[in-house]
């Protein structure tokens, strides 16, 4: 399916080769979102599954310009790590725009998958409807996808824990009727 896609497969062995924590979760949050983005639009022609796919299981390929010891730090980031952490949308968007081989949603999503619905997101502080629907979808299966995994700095939640969590502490950041969708995945 999605991996058939060459360019698609060479930048997901990118990213393992400089950090396996961001290949699984990119992975999880591939699988997760293509899941929720089949709820909007499996029946739509409009939307190309599978280039959306490879924007989804893509969306961190920015980190393998971020050096692995800031990715991989115990314990909070420094102001100026975080800084460095933060250029990762736009390094993976350039990354896709030099490849050339995937299309302008897939870079979208790289683009924006940090951006928040309250405009308290990053790189561009966009907000609401300036964000894509696609991002949108991303933004919650990356989200939930790091509650749930174990990190050096966190222990995971468990799967009911996490969506409660994003309910009742971060449904300011999240498209209503997109977390719902989530939601019902798993039920």
């Amino acid at each position: 399916m999605i991996l058939s896609d060459n360019e698609t497969s060479k930048c997901l062995l990118e990213i393992t080769s400089h950090d396996y924590y961001t290949y699984t979760h990119s992975v999880n949050v591939g699988v997760l979102s293509v899941l929720l983005a089949k709820t909007f639009y499996l029946y739509s022609d409009a939307h190309d599954m599978y280039e959306l796919g490879a924007g989804f299981f893509l969306h961190d390929i920015g980190k393998t310009r971020v050096d692995s010891s800031i990715i991989n730090k115990q314990g909070k980031l420094t102001e100026e790590e975080m800084r460095v952490m933060r250029t990762h949308p736009q390094h993976g968007y350039d990354i896709l725009k030099e490849a050339n081989q995937l299309s302008k949603e897939c870079r979208i999503i790289v683009m924006q998958h940090h951006e928040r619905e309250d405009g308290s997101g990053y790189p561009l502080g966009l907000k609401g409807d300036e964000i894509h629907d696609y991002s949108r979808i991303c933004s919650i299966a990356d989200i939930y996808d790091a509650l749930t995994s174990r990190r050096s700095y966190h222990k995971p939640m468990r799967p009911f824990e996490a969506l409660k969590f994003m309910r009742d502490k971060l449904m300011q950041h999240f498209k209503k009727e997109i977390f719902i969708n989530f939601v019902l995945l798993f039920r």
